[in-house]
């Protein structure tokens, strides 16, 4: 029981706190899931809901800077739980993928830091259409 509310205090602090917690989390033993583990599926379920995930790459883009930076946040978490899914290869890829997706937006200037991206869309429209796929597959390599 007591497991139960830490994991639900765990949870609850995730979602409302971003995810300066996820990226904290020790790196599993391996051979089971983890504490964390269920955290990082509600904040990734969570994510998951954006509107910046469901609209065209190059329509979402300008709006969705705080979404890249909380995705780029959970990578780390991501990662951390390789060993507790049933593919860490598949999660490490994923893992991979985000953060090179959100290395072409910094690259090419989508991702705004104060104001409107400078980057324009024959560029940001694809990365960021590409963040969102890696995104995807992410959420996929950690499971339900």
């Amino acid at each position: 029981m007591r497991t139960a509310r830490v994991v639900v205090v765990l949870v609850a602090s995730l979602v409302l706190g971003g995810c300066g917690a996820a990226t904290t989390s020790a790196p599993s033993s391996g051979g089971g899931p983890s504490a964390t583990l269920p955290a990082l599926r509600t904040k990734l379920a969570s994510l998951a809901l954006d509107e910046c995930l469901t609209q065209p790459g190059a329509q979402a883009y300008p709006n969705c800077s705080r979404f890249v930076r909380e995705v780029q946040n959970v990578v780390p978490a991501a990662r951390a739980e390789s060993g507790a899914v049933a593919s860490p290869g598949a999660l490490v890829a994923a893992a991979d993928a985000v953060d090179g997706a959100v290395g072409r937006l910094t690259q090419d200037t989508c991702v705004a830091t104060g104001g409107a991206p400078v980057g324009g869309p024959q560029d940001c429209g694809p990365d960021f259409t590409s963040l969102q796929q890696s995104f995807r597959n992410l959420v996929a390599a950690v499971g339900s």
